[in-house]
């Protein structure tokens, strides 16, 4: 599929959603007004029946009722389907933006920057035009939370790499599937700190659990409050017998009154939550997948389904305790805290172990889906192949996603044995842009999307970077320190052995010249002791000439600038060797800086 089919793939979805939501409005006016005929001739009905004082008035007047109440069920269930369409739209209309690189309305997962990770603050794989603000669609907070820790853990091995991407390759086509279950989310009432409160709730033990008698004691008293109800209609002064009965209830349930008030403010008013997070179970549950993670979660996703909507049931009943005048009719007749804290106690204790793992689910593919609509949007990108055992790195037409392809320079590279690359070249000419492409394009490699390249082919590796170092005012760290401390966090992963890519730019910024290449030329030489390719950019062309004391190992190439009629070029293309032009005494020159 081309950029231009995709395009038009989501006009016409966004056409087909416009007529839906359109023809729902129409029917959701046509309901309206028949809910208030139907409440008219009920009233109508209920009048004549006090009039005349006749039967079937009274059961018209029932039927009427019955069915006003069917009518605002389906009422508020063409809604629900009204706001679905409207996000399914707009669903599609920022996809339709994203295709043109308008993104950065999207939310940018500025709360996951680490700088001291490390490769994320390098790679800006978080905040305002980030990676993750490019690729997310989630629309849950786990799914958030799980796809920057795909963007920020490396896999475990070469294999997950290959299963993330038949996942992908799974969900990728299932477009219907993907938008349905992001518009879901898009509905659920969620809340900053809602899956900690239900975390700390499934921690918390009540008194009802010591104190099991209660609950009988109210079961009892339930029992004898319908038995005086019922007696009542027969003998009205029977009625007295439960004022007595609201008084004794009242007085066994006092003392427990702020436990129970501190137990539900926990978990008060998450049903909402619950009930959506059901929902987006559900939509897993009744799909049918082909790779077997995805069916094994779709599996467990069933069970997850029905219990969380049970869960959010209770929640919903219980919370009606905080009406202040049916939670004392509901206390006082049949002590109703008792009996919803048992059942909501019955129901942790048979679910406790499995209601994280099915919201983990939920997130997990809340994430997934995220991933899976990169893929769909880039059919121009391929699928990296990474080998358990390290082999040669073939990239072929690699560039970085963020830069529009109307901008995008593309380039080739081949590395075979060496383990060390020193990329020479003028500011701006694309040394930094190139490291990132390589880094980021690593890290789309690790979640199983496609990569920025026609060809992109190297052994499974490690991820280490020391491109963009800040200082630390708080902790009284100077930007020297600070790169210090990353690259010794960087020789620490080299000495344990382990495969790595790493990406350096400009080492040892903050000392002189001479201690800089001191510094460059001991970390180069440690480099090649070790399993690792090693990036390293560099304004310094006397790390170019390491190439001939270490052939085989260390290689050089080049990005070069230009300076014709007077005006500074570049064609950001990686080519073999040592640059040959600087552009910065030219540049300060023409700007009147030095004469």
């Amino acid at each position: 599929m081309t950029r231009e089919e995709l395009r038009n793939k989501y006009r016409d979805r966004i056409t087909h959603f416009g007529e839906a939501i359109h023809l729902q409005t129409k029917r959701i006016k046509l309901f309206s007004l028949a809910r208030l005929i139907v409440l008219v001739a009920l009233i109508w009905l209920l009048v004549l029946g006090i009039q005349d004082n006749k039967l079937l008035f009274y059961l018209l007047s029932l039927a009427m009722l019955i069915i006003f109440l069917a009518l605002v069920s389906i009422f508020n269930k063409y809604k629900g389907h009204r706001e679905l369409l409207r996000q399914l739209k707009l669903l599609n209309e920022r996809e339709l933006a994203c295709l043109d690189h308008d993104f950065y309305n999207l939310p940018d997962g500025s709360e996951h920057a680490d700088a001291s990770h490390p490769w994320s603050h390098d790679l800006d794989l978080f905040g305002q035009g980030s990676l993750f603000q490019y690729l997310n669609r989630t629309s849950t907070m786990e799914g958030k939370r799980q796809l920057a820790d795909f963007l920020t853990t490396e896999p475990a091995a070469a294999e997950s790499i290959e299963q993330r991407q038949k996942i992908i390759a799974d969900l990728k086509e299932r477009i219907d599937f993907r938008q349905n279950f992001t518009a879901s989310g898009h509905l659920v009432d969620e809340n900053p700190g809602d899956l900690e409160d239900i975390s700390r709730w499934l921690d918390s033990r009540t008194y009802i659990s010591k104190y099991r008698w209660l609950y009988y004691l109210a079961l009892g008293a339930s029992l004898l409050s319908l038995i005086v109800i019922i007696g009542g209609l027969f003998d009205t002064s029977r009625f007295w017998f439960l004022l007595y009965l609201f008084v004794l209830n009242m007085l066994v349930l006092s003392p427990f009154l702020l436990r129970t008030q501190k137990y539900q403010g926990v978990i008060s008013k998450k049903h909402n939550l619950l009930e959506g997070y059901a929902g987006l179970l559900k939509q897993m549950a009744l799909s049918s997948f082909t790779h077997p993670e995805l069916q094994e979660r779709s599996l467990k996703a069933r069970k997850g389904r029905r219990e969380v909507a049970r869960l959010s049931k209770l929640l919903q009943i219980f919370d009606q305790r905080l009406s202040m005048l049916v939670g004392v009719i509901l206390n006082g007749f049949f002590l109703f805290d008792f009996i919803m804290l048992h059942l909501l106690e019955q129901w942790k204790k048979k679910n406790q172990k499995d209601i994280l793992e099915w919201i983990e689910i939920t997130g997990w593919s809340d994430a997934m889906i995220s991933l899976s609509g990169f893929a769909w949007n880039h059919p121009e990108h391929v699928m990296p192949k990474i080998h358990e055992k390290a082999e040669d790195m073939e990239f072929e037409g690699i560039g970085h996603p963020l830069i529009p392809l109307s901008k995008r320079v593309a380039n080739d590279l081949q590395i075979q044995s060496e383990k060390v690359v020193v990329v020479t070249g003028a500011n701006m000419a694309g040394k930094s842009t190139f490291l990132r492409s390589l880094g980021v394009n690593m890290v789309l490699a690790y979640t199983g999307c496609p990569v920025c390249a026609t060809k992109f082919r190297c052994g499974f590796m490690g991820l280490h970077s020391s491109m963009r170092t800040a200082d630390s005012l708080k902790d009284e760290e100077s930007y020297f320190l600070a790169e210090i401390k990353k690259l010794q966090q960087i020789v620490l992963e080299m000495e344990s052995g382990k495969p790595m890519l790493i990406l350096l730019d400009e080492v040892l910024k903050g000392t002189n010249t001479t201690d800089k290449k001191l510094g460059s030329v001991g970390l180069i030489k440690k480099a090649i002791k070790y399993p690792v390719r090693c990036f390293i950019a560099t304004h310094d062309l006397s790390l170019g000439e390491l190439e001939k004391e270490h052939k085989g190992n260390v290689i050089n190439y080049c990005f070069e600038s230009y300076i014709e009629d007077m005006e500074l070029t570049f064609d950001y293309s990686i080519r073999k060797g040592i640059a040959t032009n600087m552009n910065a005494s030219f540049l300060m020159k023409k700007m009147g800086i030095v004469d």
